[in-house]
């Protein structure tokens, strides 16, 4: 995370719809705007502030309207209504969000945004990179597979009541403050905070690892196969080249690597190597080396699939890795 805040102010009052896509087009993505009750011209006050990887807006609309996406933003969301209702429609299915409500998702996966008469609403949205590298450092794994998080929550209690005040002061300082650019990093800190709230307080994919207690003695034949991979790490390695080092049957290392590290052990090879990988780039050292060379010496030979694996992983290129 870092740089500036970057504000940008929209307030018009009987705009035409073009206008709005205008609007939309800039500060999310390109969409279809429009207006449920038949009135040709809208009124919209809107304000978007973007700090590094996070933006947060808010806005009041007093007209009925709906924003068709085309194609989603690859980003999460998390929508504060303040006044009156916001209506999504995410993979078919439509969810209403009432004042004292809060409601977080993938917005890579809606289809439409629909705003009552008279909405106000605080939204903050986190770059999926963001996310992802928030969660794999929490979890300290690699996160290959889609996060799942959609929730709505209530705001007058719990980790709802927590995160909706965290939002406001957010928003409020950033208003208060707008041209005072030396409070960036405490506002970058804050939003990390919001984020590892909303992740380790609600239901994703990943919660089970967030939540596990202290894991048990892992058994030797479970050592014995790491150990293996870690000696092999740039070998082409089968499950039963493993089992057959660790003293066990395939089955029987696949029930324990699921019971003691939550995941298979071509999983758990993949980790390392991942690891690994990340680990060489961020060093600083491999400034001058080809980064398939570093790839194929932690055991990737296919460049393409390598890349994909690691951007699902760590939410951003290892060229992105490497240049920070």
């Amino acid at each position: 995370m870092g740089g500036q805040e970057r504000v940008s102010r929209f307030n018009v009052s009987e705009a035409g719809v073009d206008e709005l896509r205008k609007h939309y087009a800039e500060t999310l993505k390109p969409a279809l705007v429009n207006t449920i009750a038949g009135s040709k011209a809208i009124s919209v006050a809107d304000q978007h502030f973007s700090i590094g990887e996070f933006g947060i807006w808010a806005g009041n609309c007093p007209p009925d309207m709906e924003i068709c996406i085309s194609d989603p933003p690859d980003m999460y969301a998390m929508y504060l209504p303040l006044t009156e209702a916001l209506e999504f429609e995410i993979r078919g299915q439509r969810h209403l969000l009432a004042p004292g409500t809060i409601f977080a998702c993938d917005l890579g996966h809606s289809n439409s945004l629909r705003f009552r008469p008279n909405r106000s609403h605080i939204g903050i949205g986190f770059s999926r990179k963001a996310l992802t590298q928030q969660l794999s450092e929490m979890i300290d794994a690699p996160v290959m597979q889609d996060i799942e998080l959609m929730v709505t929550a209530d705001t007058r209690n719990g980790p709802g009541r927590k995160l909706a005040a965290m939002c406001k002061l957010l928003w409020t300082d950033l208003v208060t403050n707008a041209n005072d650019f030396i409070a960036t990093h405490s506002n970058e800190m804050l939003v990390r905070t919001i984020m590892v709230t909303l992740l380790e307080s609600f239901p994703h994919r990943y919660s089970a690892l967030l939540n596990r207690r202290q894991p048990s003695a892992v058994p030797r034949h479970v050592k014995r196969a790491i150990d293996f991979m870690m000696a092999q790490i740039a070998s082409p390695l089968t499950i039963e080249d493993i089992a057959r080092e660790a003293g066990v049957s395939v089955r029987g290392l696949q029930a324990a690597f699921r019971q003691f590290k939550d995941m298979t052990p071509m999983a758990y090879l993949r980790q390392l190597r991942l690891d690994g990988v990340r680990c060489e780039l961020k060093s600083g050292r491999s400034r001058d080396v080809l980064i398939s060379d570093i790839a194929k010496r932690w055991g990737f030979s296919h460049m393409g699939r390598f890349s994909a694996l690691y951007v699902r992983a760590f939410g951003e290129t290892p060229r992105q890795t490497l240049d920070r």
